[in-house]
């Protein structure tokens, strides 16, 4: 069978000895390119011989979304710019990518990954649904025991996702998706909606708007009120949006713009919206460098008076956020980010007015990390009140904190590893089960009573 290619261009970036050397130069990719999503991906590797880039493995990046390259291949001859390698695509719904690679070394973990290449542009045009498989193929009824002997019975609720971003379940039981294939999904049921509750417009370049993130007013069976933050393009540059929907029969309408943050022109733009407990929604809102900022926002999008200053926000310096959770016991507000080289759990506590933000505690992670939830249910009395988050590593990381310090990380552990598959993003059901979903599927963990 015929195979088909895309090289990516790959321009090097100085690194210091512990890092690996960044793939080399292929040729120019000033232009966006029209792909199926079967294709393999080439690169050039530097390597100083077939030994130390047998020690080497790879990840792309699909929209500032972290994948592993799980089937590289590389040729056992050297030409000046390294060694040819290839590797599979992973699953991409249709549309415009963003697409970056990294190498990593898998013998010294604490080296990081090298800088990530310069972009290509793709559009997948010829995917239809059954294509986007999921990278590991898992059935419900599996048992996945924890280190203090519960055992939680894994099941898939749902197929038929396009990279999700982040899920909220409404009051009702419906599970909300956002996805950055610029839709809003809904689970009702145990099944995925064949409409979408939204379709985000595309912008000028006709590019669509990216949905990033979901969350409901907490006095919505009042206002029916969704809030989303997505990406735009304007004049001034690309930002990202607070939009208010009002939800009627499963769908979303009657947008009203809020808010809108300035976010750097790479393809990672990532935000992040939960409303706390004092009723204020906060929005962190970052790219891939050190400029995000985490907002404090009343539900109108208005600066609350009880904060200082002349801006919303009341934290900055956060790069690649992929987690936001209010942990109710302690009234922290917990924010994990991403920055290619490790992953970060950050503990944030809010000042007496004039209201700032400060951090209390920091915990280093793999990189790979995503999505946070804290699970506050009673169905699995034993993981109250601990700390979940996804990876794109295929787990899903169990943390407990110390009882008399709740920015001390006590003891983690890992659930689902390599069982389904990368894991983008996690939540609590109103049932007490944990949803999980993947590129392409939803999923959850429940406790086994008998």
């Amino acid at each position: 069978m015929r195979r088909s290619w895309i090289l990516i261009t790959l321009f090097s970036a100085g690194c210091g000895a512990s890092t690996p050397p960044a793939p080399s130069p292929g040729p120019g990719s000033d232009e966006t390119i029209s792909i199926t999503g079967r294709e393999r991906i080439g690169w050039d590797q530097p390597a100083a011989d077939s030994a130390e880039l047998a020690t080497f493995g790879y990840v792309i990046y699909v929209d500032g979304a972290r994948n592993e390259i799980l089937d590289p291949s590389c040729s056992g001859g050297a030409s000046a710019t390294g060694f040819s390698c290839n590797g599979k695509l992973p699953p991409m719904s249709n549309g415009a990518h963003t697409l970056e690679l990294a190498t990593y070394s898998t013998v010294n973990t604490d080296s990081g990954e090298s800088p990530k290449s310069s972009p290509l542009r793709v559009v997948v045009s010829a995917i239809v649904t059954s294509d986007l498989a999921p990278a590991t193929d898992w059935q419900s009824g599996e048992i996945d025991p924890t280190r203090d002997g519960v055992k939680l019975r894994i099941d898939k609720i749902s197929d038929g996702l396009g990279r999700p971003n982040d899920a909220a379940f409404a009051p009702d039981g419906r599970l909300f998706i956002a996805e950055r294939t610029g839709r809003i999904r809904i689970v009702a049921d145990g099944v995925l909606l064949p409409t979408d509750a939204l379709l985000l417009p595309e912008d000028d370049d006709g590019v669509r708007q990216a949905a990033l993130s979901i969350a409901f007013d907490p006095d919505f069976a009042k206002t029916g009120f969704v809030f989303v933050l997505h990406t735009a393009e304007t004049t001034d540059g690309p930002v990202v949006r607070l939009s208010r929907y009002r939800e009627f029969r499963g769908k979303l309408a009657e947008r009203a713009i809020l808010f809108q943050a300035a976010v750097p022109d790479t393809a990672d733009r990532s935000a992040l919206g939960r409303f706390g407990p004092d009723g204020k929604l906060y929005a962190v809102v970052s790219g891939d460098d050190p400029s995000g900022r985490l907002y404090r926002l009343n539900p109108d999008g208005t600066m609350p008076r009880d904060q200082g200053g002349t801006t919303s926000a009341v934290a900055t310096g956060v790069t690649g956020a992929r987690g936001l959770a209010w942990a109710t016991r302690s009234g922290i507000l917990w924010i994990v980010d991403d920055d290619a080289r490790a992953g970060h759990l950050s503990a944030v506590s809010m000042s007496p007015p004039p209201v700032r933000a400060t951090i209390r505690g920091r915990t280093d992670l793999r990189p790979g990390v995503a999505s946070l939830a804290f699970y506050t249910a009673d169905a699995i009395p034993e993981m109250k009140n601990e700390a979940l988050i996804v990876s794109a590593e295929a787990y899903l990381l169990r943390i407990r904190f110390a009882d008399d310090d709740p920015t001390e990380v006590q003891r983690a552990e890992r659930l689902l590893q390599d069982r389904v598959g990368p894991l983008r993003v996690v939540t609590v059901g109103p049932d007490g089960a944990i949803y999980f979903l993947t590129d392409t599927s939803v999923g959850k963990l429940s406790r086994v009573t008998k």
